[in-house]
């Protein structure tokens, strides 16, 4: 299979999961949310275990064979995606520095901390496959609608908005990284709760359990899907450029 067509079945792969997202999370978010037992069937087994976890999973373990660093899961570049983690947190720290006296801050910063599945989805499968196929620059202005195309219904348009330009600054971070841990979870934990907050949102100590055992079965996944493929190479037809 040559270049193109690689990259035209990644990009295929990333819009089908995009339209797959905004199906579960527009019924889980509007026609299902007091139903605990769909929000538990939709949110947490289809969405954050299958479209979030063993789909990308298995498509750089088992499809291309470049294993976990095709997701950003690498160890490439520490100190540089450390700086941009803190840099990004403190940036979105002024966000929550007034809640600080809520009683359920810990609480949310701890759940978004141990939420690696959207950051895993966004900027790991969404934006590698874009950047492949078109380019950095491209890629994080298509990573940016991405995510605003999956909250049309849920969030408003200002909201969106927002949201998108957001995600557009972290995606520029992460270009030059490309480094899952310039976003997560240092960064996650504030950002995400940040906006969370200011939303009126906030998650009590129940959600954090879910939260960490969530992670936990993501990072059991991840292992055992990865071990077979630690002698897997980054994919030779990655296009770097910007």
């Amino acid at each position: 299979m040559n270049t193109k067509c690689k990259h035209r079945k990644e990009t295929g792969a990333a819009l089908a999961s995009l339209l797959l997202m905004w199906i579960g999370y527009y019924a889980d978010n509007n026609l299902f949310k007091d139903n605990m037992l769909f929000t538990l069937v939709v949110s947490l087994l289809l969405i954050i275990i299958g479209l979030c976890t063993l789909l990308p999973v298995i498509w750089v373990t088992r499809i291309t064979n470049e294993g976990i660093q095709g997701l950003g899961i690498t160890t490439k570049k520490p100190v540089i995606s450390l700086i941009f983690s803190v840099i990004l947190g403190a940036w979105r720290f002024v966000g929550i520095m007034k809640y600080l006296d809520s009683p359920d801050l810990i609480n949310t910063i701890l759940f978004n901390a141990f939420s690696i599945w959207e950051v895993m989805f966004i900027f790991g499968w969404l934006f590698t496959r874009y950047r492949r196929a078109f380019g950095k620059i491209p890629a994080v202005f298509l990573t940016a609608l991405s995510v605003g195309v999956y909250h049309i219904g849920t969030l408003s348009v200002p909201d969106i908005a927002k949201l998108c330009l957001t995600v557009a600054v972290c995606g520029g971070f992460y270009a030059i990284s490309e480094n899952i841990f310039t976003l997560w979870p240092f960064y996650w934990a504030i950002g995400c709760s940040a906006s969370t907050l200011s939303s009126g949102m906030s998650f009590p100590v129940e959600m954090v359990y879910i939260s960490a055992a969530t992670l936990i079965i993501q990072v059991f996944i991840i292992f055992m899907l990865s071990r077979r493929n630690k002698t897997g190479q980054s994919d030779p037809t990655d296009r770097n450029n910007g």
